[in-house]
């Protein structure tokens, strides 16, 4: 499993956080699978991202406790355009959450 951190502002805001993430996601052709919590961090957000077509899974995370968001591929749900659409929502999210912030 390979993970990826975002980097988020200690003063950004839960709302503004996950849409950024969705949006970012979505601008880059991704389609949403599921969108849920993980039972070990309550208060989460977990989704799956797939890109219609092609095998793989991007799931994201965000645990506002911790004013943390990263994604992770699983082994075996590698794909080749994970990293390099990662790459780009990563920038995307960094980017929305500046304008958010003005």
């Amino acid at each position: 499993m390979q993970e990826y951190e975002f980097q988020v502002p200690s003063s950004a805001e839960l709302a503004v956080v996950d849409s950024a993430i969705e949006a970012a996601c979505i601008a880059e052709g991704l389609q949403l699978g599921m969108k849920g919590s993980l039972a070990r961090f309550p208060g989460s957000i977990h989704w799956h991202f797939k890109k219609p077509g092609e095998r793989g899974t991007l799931e994201i995370t965000s645990v506002p406790q911790a004013n943390r968001v990263w994604a992770q591929v699983q082994s075996g749900r590698r794909a080749d355009w994970i990293e390099p659409c990662l790459t780009q929502i990563r920038h995307r999210f960094a980017e929305s959450l500046k304008q958010s912030a003005k």
